[in-house]
C-alpha cells in the first residue's frame, strides 16, 4: 500500500481512538478502493455499516465496550455489563447488556460481540446516566445505584444469587451511598424489595 496513505489511515484512527467512519477517512483522501483493501487484510474491522476499528489500536481490557457503545450509540451500559465495569461482581457476562428507549428503533447488531438489548420506559431510560471514560472514548452507563435497582427489577432475568452479591458488594464499597440508593428504588418503584433485601443484607 501506498505509504502515504498508509500514514493517512493509520492517523485518522489514531486521532480518534482506534475508530473512524467512511466520511472521516474519505475527507482525508483516502479512497473507497483503499478501504476495502485495508478490509481485506484484516487491518481494520468492520463494525457496522460505515464504521470501522483500527486492529492495531491498543485497547484496554474493556475495548470491547467501546465497540458496544458504537453499535447501539442511544444505549446504555446497564444491568450485569454495568455492575462488572464498577467491579462489583465477580461474574463474568457472556453478553453486553445495552438499554434502549422503549421507542426507539431495534438497533441492527453483529454477531460479535455478543449484545442483549433492553427497552426501558422513557423515565426508566433517562433516569441515572452517566459518563464513564474507557481507551479516550465517552460511553453512557447507569450509576451504581440506578444498576443496582436495575438489577432488582430484572432479578428473574439476571439470576438472584447474582443480584444479591451485587447488592452485597456495593453495601461494601466505599462509593456506596444508601440514600440515593432508595432515592433512585423509589423513582423506579423498587423500594419496597430494596428494603427487604437490605433487612437481610445490612
Amino acid at each position: 500500500m501506498n505509504k502515504e496513505v498508509n500514514e493517512i489511515i493509520e492517523d485518522v484512527f489514531m486521532r480518534q481512538k482506534g475508530f473512524a467512519k467512511t466520511e472521516d477517512l474519505t475527507k482525508e483522501g483516502v479512497s473507497h478502493y483503499y478501504i476495502r483493501k485495508l478490509k481485506e487484510e484484516g487491518k481494520i474491522v468492520r463494525i457496522k455499516r460505515g464504521l470501522y476499528r483500527y486492529v492495531e489500536w491498543g485497547n484496554d481490557q474493556h475495548g470491547d465496550v467501546v465497540e458496544v457503545s458504537k453499535l447501539v450509540p442511544n444505549g446504555v451500559l446497564c444491568l450485569l455489563s454495568a455492575l462488572s465495569l464498577y467491579e462489583l461482581t465477580t461474574y463474568n457476562p457472556w453478553e453486553y447488556h445495552m438499554a434502549i428507549e422503549r421507542t426507539s428503533r431495534k438497533p441492527s447488531l453483529p454477531d460479535y460481540p455478543p449484545i442483549k438489548v433492553f427497552y426501558f420506559s422513557k423515565k426508566q431510560f433517562e433516569y441515572g446516566v452517566e459518563e464513564m471514560e474507557i481507551g479516550g472514548h465517552k460511553i453512557s452507563i447507569y450509576s451504581r445505584e440506578k444498576t443496582i435497582c436495575d438489577m432488582i427489577r430484572y432479578r428473574e432475568k439476571v439470576g438472584i444469587d447474582v443480584m444479591k452479591k451485587g447488592l452485597r458488594n456495593y453495601l461494601r464499597s466505599p462509593e456506596k451511598n444508601i440514600n440515593k440508593l432508595v432515592e433512585c428504588a423509589e423513582q423506579m418503584r423498587v423500594k419496597t424489595v430494596l428494603l427487604k433485601y437490605l433487612e437481610v443484607l445490612v
